[in-house]
């Protein structure tokens, strides 16, 4: 008898954590989603990109632009050929390279 009660008290326990957990989702869902279930808009650029006109941009001879990556307001350019790959930092809104990371190949180990 003492087997029974503590199983409806265990099945009850179990029931209330249930409604909780579900009440607990609907609030989390109803405070996230203010918009009402409608997209939001995409983030703007806070300032406005000045003109810069055209840009050289050096690079050594022989390479070329193997993949383009926008990163945040920075633009990355990965060169290959021409020597040692390299990645080109750019900044758009300045228009001028920020830095450039040249790829080296490490020597193989024990020899």
């Amino acid at each position: 008898m003492q087997g029974i009660k503590a199983i409806k008290a265990l099945v009850a326990f179990m029931g209330f954590l249930l409604l909780a957990g579900l009440a607990l989702l609907v609030y989390g869902l109803m405070t996230t989603s203010k918009s009402g279930g409608k997209p939001r808009p995409a983030a703007s650029v806070s300032a406005p990109v000045a003109e810069f006109g055209a840009v050289a941009i050096p690079v050594p001879a022989g390479s070329r632009v193997e993949q383009t990556l926008v990163v945040g307001e920075r633009v990355v350019l990965r060169l290959a050929g021409g020597g040692a790959d390299r990645l080109l930092v750019l900044d758009p809104a300045e228009g001028k390279v920020m830095g450039s990371f040249v790829l080296a190949p490490e020597a193989p180990a024990g020899r």
